[in-house]
């Protein structure tokens, strides 16, 4: 159980920071930039194996 909570802990970080990545690349970039696009895919992969880990616990 408590290697979950950490598991967990460290998926919201990874999210977290990806969010915070992509916001700053669009700001400085443009959301059409592909860098912002590459962010919004990493995110967006993140968050799958998130809500995933959720579903399997």
């Amino acid at each position: 159980m408590l290697l979950d909570n950490i598991e967990k802990i460290t998926i919201n970080d990874i999210i977290e920071n990806l969010r915070e990545r992509m916001h700053l690349l669009a700001v400085s970039y443009g959301l059409s930039h592909p860098q912002v696009l590459e962010a919004s895919q990493l995110l967006d992969h993140e968050i799958s194996k998130y809500y995933h880990q959720l579903r399997n616990h």
